[in-house]
C-alpha cells in the first residue's frame, strides 16, 4: 500500500516537471520577435524612410543658387516663392514707373574710396524702335558691401549701412542724381539690381548716357563714398508708337505733294 501511494507522488512529480520544462522552453522565442520589432521601429523613427514626414537628404543646389543641407521636412522644402528669387513673367514694369528725386546723401560726402566695385553691366535692356540705342535698361552691380567695421565709435555703431546710388554725370548743368537703393544686405562679393526708370533721364534723350554708379555708407552727419564706376549707354527713348506716327504723318505729306 506504501509503495503505491509513492508510485502515485512520483508519477505526479514527473508531471509537474514537464510541465514546467514546456512552459520555459518558449520565453526565448518571444524575446527573439520583440527585438526584431524594435529594430524595425527604430530605423522608421530615426527618420530613415519612415512614414514619419521627415526624410534625410544630402545636400542639393537648387536652380536658383541657393543650397540646402540637412533634413527636409513636409512639402516646403526647397520652395523659393517668397524668398525674393523667383522668376517674373519678362516684364520689366520700370518702363512705364513714375519718377521722383531720390533722397541726396547726407553731405559733405567724405571719400573713403577703394576698389570695391567689380563690374557694373546694363541688364533688362530695351532696343529703341528705331534700332539705335536703348529705350530702357537697368544695371546689375557687382560689389564687395561688407561694412562690419567702418564707422566712428562716436557714431554709436561701427557697422556700416551700404547702399547705391546712380548719377547721370554729363558735365556742369547736367549733373542728376536719378536713382537710390535702400540699404543692402553685405556681401564679399554681392550681385545688386538696380532699377533705372526712364522717367527720371528722358531729359537725357537720344545721346550717349555717362552713368556713374557709387557704393555709399550712410552716416548720421556725412555719408561716405567707398567707390564709384562710370559706364555709358545709348539712350533713346522713342517708342514704337511714336515711330509708327511719323511715318504715318512722313507718309501723308508724300501723298498731298503728289
Amino acid at each position: 500500500m506504501q509503495f503505491r501511494k509513492l508510485a502515485v507522488v512520483a508519477v505526479a512529480l514527473l508531471v509537474v516537471l514537464s510541465g514546467c520544462s514546456a512552459f520555459g522552453g518558449s520565453q526565448p522565442d518571444a524575446s527573439n520577435e520583440s527585438t526584431a520589432d524594435d529594430t524595425e521601429n527604430g530605423a522608421d523613427a530615426d527618420g530613415g524612410t519612415g512614414d514619419n514626414g521627415t526624410e534625410n537628404t544630402t545636400d542639393t543646389t537648387h536652380s536658383n543658387g541657393t543650397a540646402d543641407t540637412g533634413s527636409e521636412t513636409g512639402n516646403n522644402s526647397g520652395d523659393t516663392a517668397d524668398d525674393g528669387n523667383e522668376v517674373d513673367d519678362g516684364e520689366d514694369e520700370t518702363a512705364t514707373e513714375d519718377w521722383s528725386a531720390p533722397q541726396e546723401p547726407n553731405r559733405p560726402l567724405e571719400d573713403k574710396s577703394e576698389d570695391r566695385i567689380e563690374s557694373v553691366e546694363f541688364v533688362d535692356t530695351e532696343p529703341a524702335a528705331d534700332g539705335e540705342g536703348y529705350s530702357n535698361f537697368n544695371l546689375e552691380v557687382v560689389a564687395n558691401t561688407s561694412m562690419e567695421n567702418v564707422d566712428p565709435p562716436e557714431h554709436g555703431d561701427v557697422i556700416g549701412e551700404p547702399y547705391f546710388f546712380v548719377k547721370i554725370n554729363e558735365g556742369p548743368g547736367e549733373r542728376k542724381l536719378i536713382e537710390r537703393t535702400g540699404q543692402v544686405q553685405m556681401e564679399d562679393n554681392g550681385t545688386y539690381h538696380i532699377d533705372v526708370r526712364p522717367a527720371g533721364i528722358e531729359e537725357f534723350a537720344d545721346r550717349d548716357l555717362s552713368l556713374e554708379v557709387f557704393l555709399m555708407d550712410e552716416d548720421k552727419d556725412w555719408d561716405d563714398i567707398y567707390d564709384a564706376v562710370s559706364t555709358s549707354i545709348q539712350f533713346n527713348p522713342e517708342t514704337e508708337t511714336e515711330t509708327e506716327g511719323e511715318t504715318e504723318t512722313t507718309t501723308d505729306s508724300a501723298s498731298n505733294e503728289q
